[in-house]
């Protein structure tokens, strides 16, 4: 019962420090390549804390993680008068063949009231990126790409040094738990424990997220066929127009209202002098 006591806060305070940043850990991960062993979010499973010496052995044996990039293209293609529909079904097929998908799409009436442009989004393998940018290129003229990769390594490496650590205390806190003897150690290992949970869940769920990103590479391309303008990002309709209007309108209604609340005092005060001005002056007129 002594000893359940004094481990209590001891686990306690290793659960806090585990759930508020996961820092040392992760420095460890980022300099050394330890989190580089894992490279997904159930590697290394089972929850055991290796020793100081399996640790440095591992390190030594296993080889580092390749670098981990999001890949995203802005792709902007004029097409043939009359092909958009004929190019949005390349553009499909492209992605069936390349083992990606179409999460976004999205079309236009032209003025001759026919479907003329339009926009998709398109998810691909990272290994098929450039084979399968090179065949949306093909499905017109090219007016603007624009290619981008972030290195997400150091944030993989640090999230799974994060995981580790935080299945450690995990598995000390329910190990507590089930030696715990009475109710508050157990609500207060349970409260840590649910804590260190809910922390090793996001770790995971953002680790799956990022895997994603770099095992998927985002290409969003626009195409318009030939007459019609393409549409710009910065566009400027008559919505846009009313909006900007009315947002300027409120504005300078706001600031006329600052302006007579900070002139008020100073026009009351004016307005008593006038009276009592002219008060004075028709009291010595009848005297």
């Amino acid at each position: 019962m002594k000893k359940l006591a004094l481990l209590v806060p001891l686990a306690l305070a290793l659960a806090v420090s585990a759930c508020s940043s996961g820092g040392s850990e992760s420095s460890a991960g980022s300099t050394g390549g330890g989190g580089a062993a894992e490279g997904s979010v159930e590697a290394g499973a089972g929850g055991a804390v290796p020793k100081a010496s399996d640790r440095s052995v591992s390190s030594s044996a296993v080889p580092q993680m390749d670098p981990q990039v999001v890949k995203t293209a802005s792709l902007g293609l004029r097409i043939a008068h009359g092909s958009f529909e004929d190019k949005v079904g390349e553009a499909h097929a492209a992605a069936d063949a390349f083992g990606g998908f179409v999460v976004e799409s999205f079309a236009s009436q032209g003025s001759g009231k026919r479907i003329a442009e339009g926009s998709l989004v398109l998810r691909i393998p990272a290994e098929s990126y450039d084979s399968a940018l090179s065949r949306l290129r093909q499905l017109g003229k090219v007016e603007s790409l624009e290619e981008s990769g972030q290195d997400v390594s150091k944030e993989f490496v640090d999230l799974n040094a994060r995981i580790r650590q935080l299945r450690a205390v995990e598995a000390q806190l329910l190990e507590l738990l089930e030696r715990a003897d009475d109710v508050p150690a157990a609500l207060a290992v349970q409260n840590q424990l649910s804590q260190v949970q809910l922390d090793l869940e996001q770790a995971r769920g953002r680790l799956q997220y990022l895997d994603n990103r770099v095992a998927f590479a985002t290409i969003s391309m626009s195409m318009h066929e030939l007459g019609v303008v393409a549409p710009q990002d910065d566009g400027f309709g008559i919505v846009d127009a009313w909006a900007t209007a009315g947002s300027a309108f409120l504005t300078v209604v706001g600031w006329l209202f600052v302006g007579i609340a900070v002139a008020a005092p100073v026009l009351i005060l004016l307005g008593l002098g006038f009276l009592v001005g002219r008060e004075v002056r028709r009291r010595l007129a009848h005297a």
